[in-house]
């Protein structure tokens, strides 16, 4: 689209710096980091941004700016509007007219990732388009095009990731839905055909303040945003699931899973796994998934199943399925055959579900892990009481300490744990508890997972678990 042509579809009050018309724009975004060539920036003045961004963007790329207000210093094209978001939305749709074929969005405090990545696993071995955005970054068919810095990102970055210009190979859409998203409407507008949900727990409580907020923005996914005969998927685990199905099902199609007597359920029997889905019962092989990872694949078999692709397809297909990185990850093993594994977990919940899916015969695991810092001080306390109930051998370490206090972060953790071992630096700790491992040891490293950094007073370093696990792994062969 031309400059020329951008009137047509704003409601535009002024205009100022307009020189040349023929100049062409491709896309558009609020987030200067985003901006790429033949793109504009769209700035909100209510939300006071700096100048350095605008300046940023022009850098990148911009060839003119939507906002609410004149911006005097800079000679770039500027168009000024009313409202930013209603304006956004049309030049969206004149943009990229057309839908995907389906959008599921997924929410829950874990197993988002490990959701997306399952049904697009699934979709791409039947050989269905299909697009992903989330934790792990945005994908087309399997292949990574970009990285993510948000679970989920701004409306045009995911309007543009899912709608196409032109008519061609329609792919479905799948993408995580953080709580933060909800409660800030950033994805209102998006048109959502399939909803999922995997579990509510504590997190994110510095930012909602009480776990009612949270589990009322969690919520908000199927009440606000899933369209009106839509498809909700409901874990039947989730305290209060029942209610919140009598109360969907007036206006939407209702799947469950996770019990027995759900619409899709899985559970093992001695070396295969059973799979129910309405009534019927499949069983096929498919070893070293915990009970919690199970779950997750049985709400991406509801996901599957409601984008259209036949039962006999999606089971034909799971024993090729393989786990994201970072998702209770196995790194290496020691001669001894000690085991070591690298996963994302990061709340109360997931950190007790990865312990309990690696203990055996009552011999539990050992973990190395700690907490971020600037985020939900409660977890610290009861992350602590997980590691000692369920963990045999706890280090405790830095995770992102951010510009807090790491010592504090750590000494809050040890409170409710005082025979963990206490080493600040990770990779330290990730050596140690490598080289203590004794015959038969489980070690998990939990925390970061996939993620490639670590951040430290507004520095950002490299830092990857999996490397770092790896390297010392090599030294004890």
């Amino acid at each position: 689209m031309l400059l020329n042509d951008l009137p047509k579809y704003i409601e535009c009050k002024k205009k100022y710096n307009i020189k040349k018309t023929n100049i062409l724009f491709q896309s558009i975004y609020s987030n200067s980091k985003a901006v790429k060539n033949q793109s504009i920036y769209i700035i909100d003045a209510k939300k006071k941004i700096k100048q350095e961004y605008i300046r940023e963007s022009i850098t990148k790329g911009a060839v003119a700016l939507i906002t609410t207000k004149y911006y005097k210093n800079f000679l770039i094209p500027q168009y000024i509007v009313k409202n930013i978001n209603k304006n956004k939305k049309h030049l969206l749709c004149k943009l990229f007219p057309k839908h995907p074929l389906n959008s599921v969005a997924v929410t829950g405090t874990n197993g988002k990732t490990s959701v997306v990545w399952f049904i697009s696993q699934i979709c791409e071995l039947n050989n269905e388009f299909i697009k992903t955005y989330g934790t792990l970054g945005y994908y087309k068919n399997g292949k990574k095009i970009l990285n993510s810095s948000l679970t989920t990102p701004e409306l045009e970055i995911l309007y543009q990731s899912a709608f196409l210009k032109k008519k061609k190979n329609l792919y479905n859409f799948a993408f995580e839905v953080s709580s933060h998203s909800l409660a800030q409407n950033r994805i209102k507008n998006f048109p959502i055909d399939i909803a999922a949900i995997t579990n509510i727990s504590h997190d994110h409580l510095d930012y909602h303040k009480t776990f009612e907020n949270y589990k009322k923005s969690k919520l908000r996914l199927f009440t606000h945003e899933l369209k009106k005969n839509g498809i909700a998927i409901i874990n039947d685990n989730i305290k209060g699931a029942q209610t919140l199905k009598k109360k969907l099902i007036k206006k939407n199609q209702v799947i469950s899973y996770g019990k027995k007597n759900s619409d899709v359920n899985i559970i093992y029997i001695k070396n295969k796994i059973e799979i129910k889905i309405f009534s019927k019962k499949y069983l096929i092989s498919l070893l070293n998934y915990s009970p919690i990872e199970l779950e997750n694949i049985a709400c991406a078999i509801c996901c599957c199943l409601s984008l259209n692709i036949y039962i006999k397809d999606i089971i034909k297909v799971l024993p090729k399925i393989i786990k994201p990185k970072g998702r209770l990850e196995e790194v290496g093993k020691l001669k001894n055959n000690s085991i070591i594994y690298v996963d994302y977990a990061h709340t109360p919940d997931a950190l007790k579900n990865a312990l309990i899916s690696k203990t055996f015969l009552k011999s539990k695991p050992n973990v190395v892990f700690g907490c971020g810092g600037e985020r939900d001080e409660g977890k610290r306390l009861l992350m602590g009481s997980i590691a000692n109930r369920y963990a045999s051998k706890v280090y405790i370490t830095d995770d992102n300490p951010r510009n807090e206090d790491p010592k504090k972060i750590r000494k809050a953790i040890l409170s409710k744990c005082k025979r963990a071992i206490e080493i600040p630096d990770r990779k330290k700790a990730i050596e140690e508890s490598i080289n203590d491992l004794q015959k038969n040891e489980i070690l998990i490293i939990a925390g970061k997972g996939h993620e490639k950094n670590q951040v430290r007073k507004n520095q950002i370093r490299f830092f990857d678990d999996v490397q770092v696990a790896k390297y010392f792994i090599m030294k004890k062969i």
